[in-house]
């Protein structure tokens, strides 16, 4: 075999090869665009340890995710086929909470639990509900949520929601108060014996009101209520809710939250406190009795 024809064969292998390797590429490609090969593709990359770091949480039992958008609330949960969210932060966090929302391969919401109509709570809500629909859109009769949504189901102290296997039992607001914060969606979310109570941005006024309506409060985990401002989280109300964890939402701002008096109050009830400025993204996993706490950042 002449010279002439060796290097014409090695010109067409390499020629071949590379066909192949396009090939191959752009069959990968494609299949990012496609459900069983995106599930696919996304969990090669989260094997290698580059995907985001709920790729490691298994879909299975229950997964509360403490969204990190700044000083404002957004909380996902989901449990099996059951998806609801908390509150979708501000309208610029609306974007994030989408992605993280689809990053979980969830196209659908159950329901949006809007806790009251102010700004940091729900003011993501109609730009989020444009990439991610929901059900149904719930909150208190006392907030301006109807404003805005005025086909939202307004829920009263003692109704009973039911999603799945998640219950979710209403305890307040009991009447209207003067400030939209003390208006604010109260309620205790149950998953088997677990349970997490949820106070919106609740201050003094709504709080005293909820303790002395009498109501057990006792929770599991806390979502510590206006973002850990001195204005509630008082030491009569965690010595009835009595909390192995906290999860304050919060960003840097002025109001330097949360407050020292917060966290030692917390701290001295004996709560293990977590909170998406100093973690990241917090996500309390429940599977039978066991409850398994990630963060985003160590």
């Amino acid at each position: 075999m002449t010279e002439h024809n060796t290097e014409s064969i090695r010109v067409k292998l390499r020629t071949v090869l590379l066909i192949c390797a396009a090939v191959l590429v752009s069959v990968l490609l494609l299949s990012c665009f496609t459900g069983g090969g995106q599930r696919l593709w996304q969990e090669l990359i989260r094997t290698a340890g580059l995907g985001p770091f709920t790729g490691e949480i298994p879909h299975e039992g229950l997964n509360i995710h403490v969204l990190d958008v700044g000083k404002s609330d957004a909380i996902l949960v989901e449990c099996g086929d059951t998806a609801l969210l908390i509150d979708t932060g501000t309208p610029g966090s609306a974007e994030k909470i989408g992605r993280y929302i689809k990053s979980r391969d969830i196209s659908v919401l159950d329901a949006l639990l809007l806790s009251h109509g102010d700004s940091d709570h729900a003011g993501g809500a109609k730009k989020l509900l444009e990439s991610v629909p929901t059900n149904e859109i719930v909150t208190s009769p006392f907030t301006s949520v109807e404003d805005t949504f005025p086909k939202a189901t307004c829920v009263q102290v003692g109704d009973v929601l039911i999603y799945g296997d998640l219950l979710i039992e209403i305890l307040g607001p009991g009447r209207a108060f003067e400030a939209e914060n003390d208006c604010s969606l109260v309620f205790r979310l149950w998953y088997g014996p677990f349970s997490m109570l949820f106070c919106g941005d609740m201050e003094a006024p709504a709080e005293r009101a909820l303790l002395e309506s009498g109501q057990d409060i006792y929770a599991n985990v806390l979502k510590v209520a206006h973002h850990g401002s001195d204005t509630s989280t008082s030491k009569a109300f965690l010595e009835a809710v009595q909390p192995q964890y906290a999860v304050i939402s919060v960003g840097e701002d002025r109001s330097l939250l949360p407050r020292n008096t917060v966290l030692k109050r917390l701290h001295d009830a004996g709560a293990e406190i977590y909170r998406t400025d100093k973690h990241g993204t917090v996500v309390f996993s429940v599977r039978g009795d066991d409850i398994e706490i990630k963060t985003e950042r160590d």
